[in-house]
């Protein structure tokens, strides 16, 4: 945020930077909507980027269909992790679908472990929210959601999506109020709890466990969908010729789709490309770059405008820890992204 403020000045003082570093979406829309941002378009149509990316991070590269971003490596954030020595001792296999999933927690409750850790912060409460949105309505619900689209808040899918966020606060524990995530991460990792909703931040908190043996790390078991983060660099606007060039030459290198996928497996991340072979990568990002390649990969709302993710978040933690109903959770954020 330091650096975007300091562009803006820049920008404003006759002296704009090239390009901009970081997680593109909601806060480098700001720089497009105000006319500070460079048309990305003739470079893009000369390297054929909508092939170059999957549609969903193609758009996070984008103001109103115009390019004015590269997106170059990605965090996948609908994580489902899960301590497989607690589901062996209760009997349970790895769940595949939602049905399977409320069983096991239905079973785990039984057992006598947390079924589900969910700490307490409106961001930890969204990130699972956004598995119950893709329970409900799959990809192109969550989409249609995350862009603002008001007949999709609106909709009965919608109070189904609440009606299963309510169902599934029975098998939490009552000392999620105000838990830190790596706190809530630990009940996991100690097999205190089955399972936790996070992003790849919570890998290293297994430490010497083995993945697949110990622990896994799976992308929402009930839907072929990614949500991404994509970072990246959004270029801004210079009437000088020289930094039109270099910013050409610089955006031509960003999008070579081995030297970026060969980047991302250095970095131990994600390239943002469609393609890479997920035998240059490891771990749980092995099956990040399968399911990219298979699935439908949309836009989290951490990076969309500040307005929906706001409303969203501000919803979804008034629903957890109050008593609204489905309808009402429904209603609230429907008003909610109106009102912003």
């Amino acid at each position: 945020e330091d650096s975007q403020a300091s562009a803006k000045t820049r920008f404003l003082g006759g002296d704009p930077p090239m390009v901009v570093q970081g997680v593109l979406g909601g806060s480098t829309a700001d720089f497009a909507s105000a006319g500070m941002s460079a048309d990305l378009s003739a470079y893009a149509a000369a390297g054929n980027w909508d092939e170059l990316y999957p549609a969903g991070l193609a758009a996070s590269g984008k103001h109103n269909g115009t390019w004015v971003s590269v997106p170059v490596f990605v965090d996948t954030v609908n994580w489902l992790f899960t301590n497989k020595s607690v589901l062996d001792a209760a009997g349970i296999d790895e769940p595949n679908s939602w049905r399977d999933f409320i069983f096991s927690l239905q079973a785990l409750k039984q057992h006598g472990v947390i079924p589900l850790a969910i700490g307490g912060e409106d961001w930890q409460e969204t990130v699972a929210f956004d598995h119950i949105l893709l329970a409900a309505g799959g990809a192109n619900f969550y989409e249609r959601v995350m862009s603002g689209d008001l007949d999709a808040i609106g909709s009965g899918t919608m109070v189904d999506a609440f009606t299963k966020f309510s169902f599934i606060r029975e098998f939490t524990d009552e000392g999620k109020a105000g838990r830190s995530w790596n706190d809530t991460n630990n009940l996991v990792v100690s097999g205190k709890a089955a399972y936790i909703f996070m992003g790849p931040w919570a890998t290293g908190g297994y430490g010497e466990m083995e993945e697949g043996k110990d622990w896994s790390c799976r992308l929402t078991p009930w839907s072929e969908t990614v949500t991404a983060l994509a970072d990246g660099f959004h270029f801004l606007k210079s009437d000088n010729a020289e930094d039109q060039e270099a910013q050409r030459l610089f955006a031509a290198a960003l999008t070579d789709p081995d030297t970026q996928i060969e980047a991302a497996a250095a970095k131990g991340t994600l390239p943002a490309v469609k393609g890479a072979d997920p035998a240059k990568f490891s771990g749980c990002a092995t099956k990040a770059v399968s399911r990219m390649n298979s699935g439908k990969t949309v836009t989290h709302w951490n990076a969309r405008s500040s307005g929906l993710k706001s409303a969203l978040k501000d919803t979804v933690t008034a629903f957890w820890n109050g008593d609204m109903s489905a309808a009402e959770g429904r209603d609230a954020l429907l008003a909610a992204v109106k009102s912003n």
